[in-house]
């Protein structure tokens, strides 16, 4: 049985303010394919090419609630064999309540099993990686 999509109005709400932010940067993004396993390519629309790859997500607290941001290892996984595969970079991009941020997925981090249980899908529990909060870097702030 495939697993539900989980994707909602406001997730899609949230990856198009990222999307306005970054274009005040002089950045535009387009969506990928699920099979990516990341959200969006990065294009530099001064340079008109593809500068980077990302996922995005958006959290309901301020930047420095936790000490770290949590993603699925499945997530890094798939974002290195990108930027193995292209020689791009690739981000992990997260919008919180005070600030847009983001950092390399190359970047240091630990690991332990964590994820949700609000839905009762087993499968929101994963290998989880765990970037620390000062590691990342502020693109917008509000």
């Amino acid at each position: 049985m495939p697993r539900p999509m989980y994707e909602s109005q406001a997730d899609r709400n949230n990856e198009q303010r990222v999307a306005d932010l970054l274009a005040e940067k002089g950045y535009s993004l387009d969506k990928l394919p699920m099979s990516f396993g990341l959200d969006v390519a990065i294009t530099d629309d001064f340079e008109e090419r593809i500068v980077a790859f990302a996922e995005i997500k958006a959290r309901t607290f301020e930047m420095n609630k936790y000490p770290t941001a949590m993603i699925s290892l499945a997530k890094v996984v798939k974002a290195h064999d990108i930027s193995a595969c292209t020689n791009l970079p690739s981000y992990f991009i997260v919008l919180y309540k005070d600030a847009l941020v983001r950092i390399n997925f190359a970047s240091e981090f630990s690991i332990n099993i964590g994820g949700r249980s609000d839905r009762g899908d087993p499968q929101d529990r994963d290998v989880c990686a765990y970037y620390p909060i000062e590691g990342f870097t502020v693109v917008s702030q509000f």
